[in-house]
């Protein structure tokens, strides 16, 4: 892994010192690496992993062993020392023969040594289970799945959501040009709309509402001007990338390309949708099958259904360790025991009864869910699939009067440059075109994002 982000930032350098830009592919390929999102699920599906393999390691035996050491200052057993004379006088000599008595000792027994060796050793090994441990496999497995499923599923909506972002912020840039242009029409109309209240020629009410158009003017840029910030931060944080602008990114809008879902027969779409591939339907799905599992597990360990194990113990305890010891092995200081062993719970108040109707309770939930989340998809597809019809609608519609003002304009203007007719009215005409144009392009972008989500349920 260390290796592949080395891989990665090198071609990101190369790219960004040559051409200082960034398309869809590269912050996509940016966003896997660095997401904080999908980072996180990438761990969690690693541990997942390490859970299968735990799972199947419950197959094979437990071994334990233990050691110790201990040095005694003043060992409990002294050496033994016995008498000669009593020795002697415990035997019954011919009565003409006395022996004399010696005093003198004799060891017996060296004492107990200063240290004192100790080694455990354990073995278990599971025979039979009811189950438990193959099915303990199966779940273990079938969580990990789903947890490569949220990944996936994590990833897709990233991944439309940094498109959408892309488009958002192409369509923001748009209305923002737009905006710097009514900007220029509304100071002209101010500025003519003054001079023609001092000649006499206008009402102060109309100069006022000049202005009243230039402060909504100005609040309409500080509003898309913080959208486009946040929309840029945004991209920053999900792709970790500290540097972009909307210079640096290369990205262009392809309508038709975007909107040919909508172009497709819906209902056909649907069905596609709805087959199961879509990773929304199939994380439900592994969640009723692991619940399925779970429900057999605890089936598993209800009363009067034992496990069975082989249980291997042997030990040493010693002044030394062997093959160290004098004659150790006639010392008889080691232990070897095998035990099967059953167990089973015959009673815990019915715990383990209600276990089981708590997973079969969590299965039918999962069938709830399941049925919640097709009918869920199928609600978002029908909003989405109408809003982008009645945007595309929209978007016909303002093309229409955006053709009408144009006409409009150059009416104005040929009224304007005969001397009959006023510059004011040049100046709203084009304000009004400027606004019909921004209302287009928030409708282009209603859109986009309508034909992306459907193109994620797709997915």
């Amino acid at each position: 892994m260390k290796i592949k982000n080395v891989l990665f930032n090198a071609i990101i350098l190369i790219l960004t010192s040559n051409a200082f830009s960034y398309d869809l592919e590269t912050l996509k390929a940016a966003m896997s690496q660095n997401n904080p999102e999908l980072l996180t699920l990438q761990e969690e599906y690693k541990r997942s992993e390490l859970d299968v393999k735990d799972a199947y390691g419950s197959l094979g035996p437990t071994v334990d062993l233990q050691l110790s050491g201990t040095y005694m200052v003043n060992p409990p057993i002294d050496a033994v020392y016995v008498n000669v004379d009593d020795i002697v006088n415990s035997v019954q000599w011919p009565s003409v023969y006395q022996p004399a008595s010696t005093g003198q000792y004799v060891k017996v027994y060296d004492g107990m040594e200063n240290t004192l060796y100790g080694i455990q050793f354990s073995l278990i090994q599971p025979l039979f289970t009811w189950g438990k441990l193959a099915n303990a496999i199966a779940l273990y497995k079938q969580l990990s799945q789903i947890k490569l499923t949220q990944l996936e599923l994590k990833k897709q909506q990233l991944e439309t959501e940094l498109e959408t972002r892309l488009i958002s912020l192409k369509y923001l840039q748009r209305i923002n040009d737009i905006l710097d242009e009514e900007k220029t029409y509304i100071d002209r109309l101010i500025e003519v709309s003054e001079i023609a209240e001092k000649a006499g020629m206008l009402l102060h009410q109309e100069v006022v509402d000049a202005r009243i158009q230039g402060k909504e003017l100005e609040l309409a840029q500080v509003d898309v001007k913080e959208q486009i910030t946040n929309q840029l931060l945004e991209l920053q944080r999900s792709t970790g990338i500290e540097d972009l602008t909307l210079e640096n990114l290369d990205f262009e809008i392809d309508e038709e390309q975007i909107q040919s879902i909508i172009h497709q027969d819906k209902n056909k779409v649907e069905e596609e949708i709805l087959n199961g591939k879509q990773l929304s339907i199939k994380l439900v799905t592994q969640f009723k099958e692991m619940n399925g599992t779970a429900e057999k597990i605890a089936k598993g360990a209800v009363y009067w259904k034992p496990d069975v194990a082989l249980k291997l113990t042997g030990g040493y305890g010693g002044p030394r360790f062997p093959l160290f010891e004098p004659n150790w092995n006639r010392k008889d200081d080691y232990s070897l025991n095998i035990s099967i062993g059953i167990k089973t719970t015959l009673w815990d108040g019915g715990k383990k009864l209600r276990d089981v109707s708590r997973r079969i309770s969590e299965t039918k939930t999962a069938d709830i869910k399941q049925i919640d989340v097709r009918s869920t998809i199928r609600k978002t597809l029908n909003e989405q699939w109408n809003q982008a019809e009645v945007c595309l609608i929209k978007i016909e519609y303002q093309l229409l009067k955006i053709e009408a003002s144009d006409s409009k304009i150059k009416q104005k203007e040929m009224v304007f440059e005969t001397g009959y007719g006023s510059e004011s009215d040049v100046l709203s005409a084009k304000i009004e075109r400027c606004n019909q144009m921004i209302e287009k392009e928030k409708q282009a972008l209603a859109c986009a994002t309508a034909c992306l989500t459907i193109n994620y349920l797709c997915k």
